[in-house]
């Protein structure tokens, strides 16, 4: 056996450390000439008494021995996490002999390749001083300064009330419906920087991040200024934001939606104090519901928010929906969806996320689906006694509850046609593009005639909406993209339970079933190479927290 796993001399700040594994029955040992023989050779002055008791204890760990008696100074350079600076840590010896110079400290410095940026004045300062056992910077780069992401001063919010400068803001989460007039600042933007390289002491470029532009753009009724700081009203409403968008909008108030009133539909916000009636249908471009909802139906652009929950209606909502509870609902919605209490034999579809709030709330029965993640308290009736899964009798064979995650196929070919109509409409404009130009040209060549003209203004019709058409299914792509990106992360989806799940419920992620065989809790299901796993809910759910919705006041 090697002497280096018999024994280890070390020298660790001066000390002199000696380390003996312990000895194993038959195996060889450490021989004592052989520790004696290195410590002279390498002069090193120790207590024989002290050398034979750590020899004898033999405890596997290192032993102090001795001091190192030296008249040199230990000089320990050490640099920061970017190479940009440089620190010297001195150890001064028992008893000096040659002083310590700027020479000695710059010499340890080239030694580790640290040629730049060395301070002269700051070296002999520590000399001076008499700097030692901490660590003083003695050679300095460029730091790097990395660039400050873009933010919106949403004035349309009371000074008290807006979020802090500089801070990250969720559209979604943003309080909407107030009042603004013609004119009206909205919002002011801040742009993002670009951020200043820097060079490590070591002549290394350190390069910096750039900051990332904040993403609110003019929707209806609003428009850039000039300067295209601000955004800007031009019609007097109200307020209303919409993925990555703001606009103003008329408002309708009404009390209630039943037979008296019959169908509600219009191009705006409504708001309705009261109860929507079986058999009645409302259609905006945001829904505020003070009631419940029977078996009607409700479609929106953007959010639809219902108070006292909804019974037996088909849904369908551009961006996000909260309710207090659901049952016998058909809903698909575009990203999010929020439910306080519980969700009961209902069918539901939503792009990004799906969550119930209560402790005390629960899913039973339906179908559930999520682009991304789904968040539940329990799965199953309250009271619901555990079973077994060959306790399970034929009649109740069928699944309780189906939950699903993942972006489906239907989303995959929404999102690739919207990448066909974007291409399509581009084409359509450049080809509106040349025949504008070709028309100016034969005007200037054989002079104005009305045919003429009548057809350039066809073609800028036609060319005005080609923009148009472009323009908004590449904003609604980009919805897209954000909701991909969030699958990407978490491996096709994530299903988290915080408290109970029944028996014979159904995770399906990325197209992977799992029949969940007794009831559990404190679960998080997603997929990997083998199928469906699943971990523990509470650990797994911090790393997703912050992309479930919450909805503004």
């Amino acid at each position: 056996m090697a002497k280096a796993e018999l024994y280890k001399i070390t020298i660790n700040e001066g000390k002199v450390m000696l380390r003996i594994p312990e000895q194993l029955v038959g195996a060889e040992t450490a021989n004592m000439d052989d520790i004696q023989a290195e410590l002279h050779l390498r002069n090193l002055n120790y207590v024989p008494e002290q050398l034979l008791e750590i020899y004898n204890r033999t405890s596997g760990e290192f032993d102090y021995l001795s001091d190192v008696e030296t008249n040199d100074y230990t000089l320990q350079i050490e640099l920061s996490e970017d190479q940009s600076r440089a620190y010297v840590n001195i150890i001064p010896p028992s008893e000096e002999g040659d002083p310590l110079t700027v020479e000695l400290i710059i010499a340890a410095l080239e030694g580790k390749n640290i040629f730049q940026g060395i301070s002269s004045k700051n070296i002999k300062n520590i000399i001076a001083d008499k700097i030692f056992y901490e660590p003083a910077l003695v050679a300095s780069g460029k730091t790097v300064v990395h660039g400050k992401n873009g933010y919106p001063e949403l004035l349309f919010i009371p000074e008290k009330s807006r979020p802090a400068l500089g801070t990250a803001v969720k559209l979604e989460e943003v309080p909407v419906l107030q009042k603004v007039e013609e004119g009206q600042e909205l919002v002011r933007l801040m742009s993002a920087t670009m951020g200043e390289n820097g060079y490590s002491i070591t002549g290394k470029m350190i390069t910096a991040k750039s900051g990332k532009q904040y993403r609110i753009r003019p929707g209806r009724n609003t428009r850039y200024n000039p300067e295209g700081t601000h955004i800007i009203a031009t019609k007097s409403g109200v307020v209303c934001l919409n993925s990555d968008s703001i606009s103003v909008e008329k408002i309708k108030v009404v009390d209630k939606v039943d037979a008296s009133t019959g169908h509600l539909r219009f191009d705006g916000i409504v708001k309705i104090r009261g109860n929507v009636a079986d058999r009645c249908s409302v259609e905006a471009v945001r829904i505020d519901i003070g009631g419940s909802v029977g078996k009607a139906r409700l479609r929106s652009l953007g959010e639809i928010r219902v108070a006292h929950g909804i019974k037996g209606a088909i849904v369908q909502c551009g961006r996000s929906l909260h309710t207090s509870d659901m049952t016998d609902t058909q809903a698909n919605v575009g990203e999010h969806l929020l439910v306080d209490d519980f969700v009961l034999n209902s069918k539901v579809f939503c792009g990004s996320t799906l969550q119930v709030t209560a402790p005390y709330g629960y899913v039973y029965g339906g179908v559930l689906q999520a682009g991304n993640l789904i968040l539940l308290p329990n799965v199953g009736l309250p009271g619901t006694k555990d079973t077994k899964s060959d306790e399970v009798s034929e009649e109740n064979s069928e699944p309780h509850t189906i939950l699903e995650v993942g972006i489906t196929t239907n989303n995959r070919k929404q999102f690739n046609e919207l990448q066909k109509l974007t291409d399509t409409s581009l084409q359509s404009l450049q080809d509106n593009l040349t025949e504008i130009d070709t028309i100016l040209e034969q005007l200037e060549d054989g002079g104005w005639n009305e045919e003429k003209i009548e057809t350039l203004s066809e073609f800028e019709t036609e060319a005005e909406k080609n923009v148009i058409s472009a323009f908004t299914n590449l904003r609604k792509r980009e919805s897209h993209i954000e909701i991909k990106d969030l699958n990407r992360i978490s491996n096709g989806g994530v299903v988290f339970i915080t408290g109970k799940i029944l028996t014979g419920t159904v995770i399906n992620v990325r197209r992977s079933r799992f029949n969940v065989p007794a009831t559990a809790t404190d679960k998080a299901y997603s997929f990997d190479e083998n199928g469906i796993k699943f971990n523990s809910c509470k650990e797994l759910l911090k790393n997703y927290q912050q992309y479930f919705f919450r909805m503004p006041a």
